[in-house]
């Protein structure tokens, strides 16, 4: 990831820009000096010609937090008044969905009616642009998956899992979307567990079919065959290196397990169709296994009403700047259940997600091909990004670093006014290099996983002409639970709960933090809560009471204005600052 904006790609171009505007910038800086007001209204006129983002006119926000009287903590209505969602909500038409099977449907004739059906996009090489599927082609690819499933002795319904061992994919997503068919619960592994933990996974979930990408995670569970008996076979969703496939194939045997590729089993699937079986909104979808600090991971049990849930709550935050034609960069790990809740809503949208191309230190050459107008990030990413940008900025002449302030300065105005918007001059002509290096469409910028420092956020906001947002979840909450709102200039906190969710902050006597100081433990209640952890009721008491409140162990405080800011954790596991 440090080499996002890397400083041999990046400085000669933004130097360049300076050079080249420097003339016309100077003036509009003697302009703007007098007439801010007027000149944060001139904006390029084709937006699609100069892909830059539509003013919205934003109204200056105000936001509250209601709050109800309760023996232990105070609890805020979700936003507004309105009723918490516990169903999911196209942004594009307003139809409702119970399932993420009935979104995708929805998502598929979204696509279909605005003539552009692409949906999950992958690149073959650096060199080479995006190729598509498209949504009716990756259902059918996800029927014949799941066809050869049940053709291969698997079942319907709830009592079958199957393992996801890949990285972000077109492979990963159809065999999500064929478990999603036929009312199944996918498994997702990732590098980072460890063999003990995998050991674990495979036997607490009984999986008999994992799907993976990798020879050396191939030939690790084959290693590990003797210790998860119930394993049977490997479905591998990319082709073998010509040195590894004969090795691969004779050690499989040795130890009874089935070797076939994603394209045998598609063969396998077209030739034995099998009817969907649809879920049900309590059924399961996932078990998402969190890795944790020490021991064994739990599985967190995530249903098809806790993620849609969420897609009403993000309609409710996001609608003013989708539309049916966004894209999506898919490269935070869909092991993890933020990038999968973020992902299934595209989805239910109609939206198009293009896959990275498995290697983070080339996502800049996947951003310019790619173009996306929504990026998910983590902390890790925007601190790099900001460090990348100062070290470009330092060694500039005054007179470049002059214009690059005034920039920041007729952006700031804007933020002051609680939106966000492309200018004629500083966006084309002084920040356009470092959008550009983001795909120069980007709209909206979505931090989660660790706090995101102030300055830096501010920062951001200014030179990215995008809505940058934090938000906070658990995998427990299907990775979201609140989230800052559009156009909100304060920083230093996690938002506002979605309407999906309440929050109520909970005593915690022994480090003398007490709710009725508006300071306490932060609880989430609502649709997107998991049912609890698989096979482990002990730790699901632990993080679930009596009342369904899910206790994260995040020490939280209600600011004034209404938003929530982490202040503390009530184990003291890590410390907030070690996270990014």
């Amino acid at each position: 990831m440090d080499r996002l904006v890397s400083d041999e790609n990046f400085s000669p171009s933004l130097q360049t820009t300076l050079a080249v505007g420097g003339a016309l910038a100077l003036v509009a800086a003697a302009v703007i000096h007098r007439h801010k007001d007027k000149l944060s209204s001139l904006l390029v006129e084709d937006f699609a010609t100069e892909e830059m983002n539509q003013d919205t006119n934003w109204q200056r926000l105000t936001i509250s937090a209601q709050a109800q009287g309760c023996a232990e903590a105070r609890i805020p209505a979700s936003i507004g008044s309105r009723p918490l969602s516990t169903i999911g909500k196209s942004i594009i038409d307003d139809r409702t969905f119970a399932t993420f099977y009935e979104g995708f449907q929805i998502g598929k004739a979204i696509a279909t009616r605005r003539g552009d059906e692409r949906c999950l996009g992958y690149r073959v090489d650096r060199q080479s642009p995006y190729q598509w599927v498209s949504y009716e082609e990756a259902d059918q690819a996800a029927t014949e998956v799941g066809s050869a499933l049940i053709e291969l002795g698997e079942n319907h319904g709830q009592n079958t899992f199957i393992g996801i061992y890949t990285i972000n994919s077109v492979e990963w997503m159809t065999t999500a979307l064929a478990c999603h068919f036929h009312s199944m619960i996918y498994v997702p592994l990732y590098d980072t567990l460890g063999e003990p933990a995998i050991v674990h996974i495979i036997n607490q979930t009984s999986l008999k079919t994992i799907f993976v990408d990798k020879p050396e995670n191939v030939l690790c569970l084959i290693k590990l065959a003797s210790q998860v008996p119930t394993l049977k076979r490997i479905i591998l969703t990319k082709q073998l290196p010509s040195d590894k496939n004969t090795e691969i194939i004779n050690k499989a045997k040795e130890v009874a397990i089935e070797i076939m590729t994603y394209t045998q089993l598609r063969d396998l699937g077209r030739s034995k169709p099998v009817a969907h079986h649809p879920p049900t909104p309590d059924d399961m979808f996932e078990i998402c296994y969190t890795s944790g600090t020490t021991g064994l991971p739990k599985g967190a049990m995530l249903t098809h009403k806790n993620v849609v849930c969420l897609a009403q709550a993000a309609t409710e935050v996001f609608s003013p700047v989708f539309t049916e034609l966004e894209t999506i960069i898919s490269y935070l790990p869909l092991a993890h259940s933020y990038e999968q809740t973020i992902e299934l809503y595209c989805l239910c949208n109609g939206f198009k997600i293009g896959y990275f191309s498995g290697d983070v230190r080339q996502l800049a050459d996947d951003l310019a091909a790619l173009k996306p107008t929504l990026m998910p990030c983590v902390p890790r990413l925007l601190n790099r990004m900001y460090d990348n940008i100062q070290a470009t900025i330092r060694p500039l002449n005054s007179f470049k670093r002059f214009l690059f302030n005034q920039a920041l300065a007729a952006k700031s105005h804007d933020v002051e006014k609680h939106r966000i918007k492309r200018h004629m001059i500083w966006d084309r002509f002084v920040l356009k290099r470092i959008q550009q290096r983001l795909g120069g469409r980007v709209k909206l910028i979505v931090s989660g996983a660790a706090p995101l420092s102030p300055p830096i956020l501010e920062f951001l906001k200014r030179v990215c002409g995008a809505y940058v947002v934090e938000g906070y979840g658990q995998t427990e909450c299907c990775g979201i639970s609140t989230c800052q709102m559009l156009g909100d200039p304060t920083t230093g906190n996690i938002g506002v709960p979605l309407n999906c969710n309440m929050i109520k902050l909970a005593d915690v006597p022994d480090m003398q933090y007490f709710a009725k100081d508006n300071v306490g433990e932060l609880c989430i209640k609502g649709a997107n809560v998991f049912k609890g952890y698989f096979n482990d009721e002990e730790k699901t008491r632990e993080a679930l009471d009596s009342e369904g409140w899910l206790h994260t162990g995040d020490v939280a405080r209600w600011v004034p204005t209404g938003q929530i800011q982490i202040v503390d954790r009530k184990k003291h596991m890590f410390k907030l600052s070690q996270v990014c």
